[in-house]
C-alpha cells in the first residue's frame, strides 16, 4: 500500500480547534503509511495551496461562531474557489470537524457547511458512521 497524504485545514480562533485538529492528526497518523500536514486556512502561502492540491484527503476544522463556520475558513472557502474552477480537489476524500462553546451552537449547520463546501469541489465526504449521541436506555 502506497503512503496516503491528509491536510487538515483548519481555523482556531482561541486554541480549542487547534487541540482536535492535533488529535485528529495523531489519529491519522497511527494508521502506517499515512503522512498528515496541518494547514492554518487564516493565513495560507502558496506551498498551503499546493500541499492541499497534493494530498489525497483534506480534512476541514472550524470552530461555529454563531452558527456557521468563522470568518477566517470563510474566506479560505471562498479562496479555494481557484481550485474550484480547475476541479484541483476532485474525487479528493473529504471529512470535517467543529466545536462550540455549548452543546447546541448550531454545530450541525456548521458540518453541513463543510460537507457542501467538499461536495462543490466534486470531493468525496467521509463521515465516521456513528449513531447520534447522548442517547440512554435502560432496560
Amino acid at each position: 500500500m502506497s503512503d496516503i497524504s491528509i491536510v487538515i485545514a483548519s481555523h482556531s480562533g482561541y486554541g480549542h480547534t487547534a487541540q482536535i485538529a492535533t488529535a485528529v492528526a495523531d489519529g491519522a497518523r497511527s494508521i502506517a503509511g499515512t503522512q498528515v500536514q496541518p494547514v492554518d486556512v487564516a493565513s495560507l502561502s502558496d506551498a498551503d495551496w499546493e500541499l492541499m492540491d497534493a494530498a489525497d484527503a483534506i480534512i476541514f476544522g472550524t470552530p461555529t461562531y454563531m452558527g456557521t463556520a468563522s470568518g477566517a475558513f470563510h474566506a479560505f472557502a471562498e479562496a479555494s474557489s481557484k481550485r474550484w474552477m480547475t476541479r484541483a480537489w476532485s474525487d479528493k476524500l473529504a471529512a470535517g470537524f467543529t466545536n462550540s462553546g455549548s452543546m447546541s451552537g448550531d454545530k450541525l449547520h456548521t458540518l453541513q457547511y463543510l460537507s457542501l463546501l467538499a461536495a462543490q469541489h466534486g470531493m468525496l465526504w467521509v463521515s465516521l458512521n456513528l449513531l447520534p449521541g447522548w442517547n440512554t436506555t435502560t432496560s
